[in-house]
């Protein structure tokens, strides 16, 4: 008399496991490039935010700013010229700097918490804008 085995071969499992291991390293990369994906896009919208405030402020002064992200808060104490545009969302993942100023136009760079990406607007009055993205990185 036979009995009435239930369950799974070890051969069975085997196979499971090698499935789920190619789906899983198939899966990852794609994940963690939609991710990065995710917050370029963060990081290029929050710098044309940067982008927008600063033309505002070089209409009203004739100038634009640089500014760091250690003095880039919302509205800065008075009577220091500041840009107005909420960067706090972003601000959660990213650093942001505006440099090279001059009256032609400035840069505005975004780096990520971690340093291991770099999203970079080059804005001119004169030319068109340049963008410059950097990823390094695990």
């Amino acid at each position: 008399m036979r009995r009435n085995q239930k369950g799974f071969t070890l051969m069975e499992l085997m196979v499971v496991i090698v499935i789920v291991a190619i789906l899983a390293a198939v899966a990852v990369p794609l994940y963690i490039n939609y991710v990065k994906d995710a917050q370029r896009t963060e990081a290029k919208g929050a710098i044309g935010a940067v982008i927008t405030a600063e033309q505002v402020y070089f209409q009203v002064s004739g100038t634009y700013l640089d500014y760091t992200n250690a003095n880039f808060k919302l509205p800065p104490a008075p009577p220091a010229p500041h840009l107005n545009c909420d960067l706090s969302d972003a601000q959660k993942n990213w650093t942001f700097d505006v440099i090279n100023s001059s009256p032609t136009g400035f840069t505005v760079r975004a780096e990520n918490s971690d340093k291991t990406l770099q999203q970079e607007m080059i804005y001119s009055r004169t030319t068109a804008a340049q963008w410059n993205d950097t990823f390094s990185g695990p």
